[in-house]
């Protein structure tokens, strides 16, 4: 499955524009044998910012939107990396990284459906705490 990226652009300020890409991508435990594949502990939301600038947030979408079921549900990981080294860096702009990241994973499942939002809570705080 090819992965959706959305580009979010800032207004150009003196000849900079600031950009942020999201990336979703979708999985399914019946998907093939991909290394990249979540394993049946990768279960439920999880966050991860291990890498500088980046958050990771994973949660299982049961939408019958998607045919997914609690059995099989759809896998869906929100990938969220700001690319400007001048930035001031991570450990200012964490949270804003998690809300961007938190707000375009709740949209999505919203738009899908997902049983209980995909178990998103509805503010990026009550995400659980990051694995670093």
């Amino acid at each position: 499955m090819p992965q959706s990226t959305c580009e979010i652009s800032a207004e150009p300020v003196a000849s900079r524009l600031a950009t942020a890409l999201v990336r979703f991508t979708a999985y399914s435990k019946y998907a093939g044998d991909s290394a990249d594949f979540p394993g049946a502990s990768d279960q439920g939301v999880q966050v991860s910012t291990r890498q500088r600038k980046v958050v990771h947030l994973e949660y299982d979408c049961v939408s019958p939107r998607v045919g997914s079921t609690q059995d099989v549900p759809l896998r869906i990981r929100i990938l969220f990396h700001e690319q400007w080294d001048a930035s001031k860096g991570e450990a200012v702009l964490r949270p804003d990284y998690l809300a961007i990241a938190h707000s375009a994973a709740l949209a999505v499942a919203k738009e899908l459906r997902c049983v209980d939002d995909g178990g998103l809570p509805a503010r990026a705080e009550d995400l659980p705490a990051a694995a670093d």
